[in-house]
């Protein structure tokens, strides 16, 4: 009988990350659809189309992160990486240009960005963890 090997913690905790930003941003999707009048009404600009059209995007996104690192494709961690630096930029991008309302909260977002790519950088760039990222039983 073939035994199973269990994945690292560090390697699950990322997978966790990748779900719950992907289940985050298919909730935007939903939202914008299903409050769509009522996001025009009394939500700011840039309105419902934005925030689907984002959440639909980030959200298949995900699906391919999660779907790729399942099959063990090769191209997971240049796609991890790529997607977790792209994923910042465009929190920080939408944060300074698109709601132009930065909250008292700001330092901590930032910090918590920091600290969320550094881990995933870590992670996908630790020679130990290559493994996880090939093709393999599961």
């Amino acid at each position: 009988m073939h035994k199973q090997s269990k994945l690292p913690l560090r390697i699950t905790i990322l997978l966790w990350l990748v779900l719950i930003i992907t289940v985050w941003n298919s909730i935007r999707l939903a939202t914008s659809i299903a409050w769509r009048n009522t996001l025009e009404t009394y939500a700011l600009k840039p309105g419902p189309f934005y925030i689907g059209a984002t959440g639909a995007f980030w959200t298949l996104i995900g699906l391919l992160l999660l779907w790729s690192f399942i099959r063990g494709y090769r191209w997971t961690r240049i796609v991890l990486l790529i997607a977790g630096v792209c994923y910042s930029v465009y929190i920080w991008v939408d944060k300074l240009f698109i709601q132009t309302q930065l909250r008292a909260n700001w330092p901590f977002n930032f910090l918590t960005t920091i600290l969320l790519l550094g881990y995933t950088v870590v992670v996908v760039l630790d020679p130990h963890n290559q493994i996880y990222f090939m093709k393999r039983d599961l």
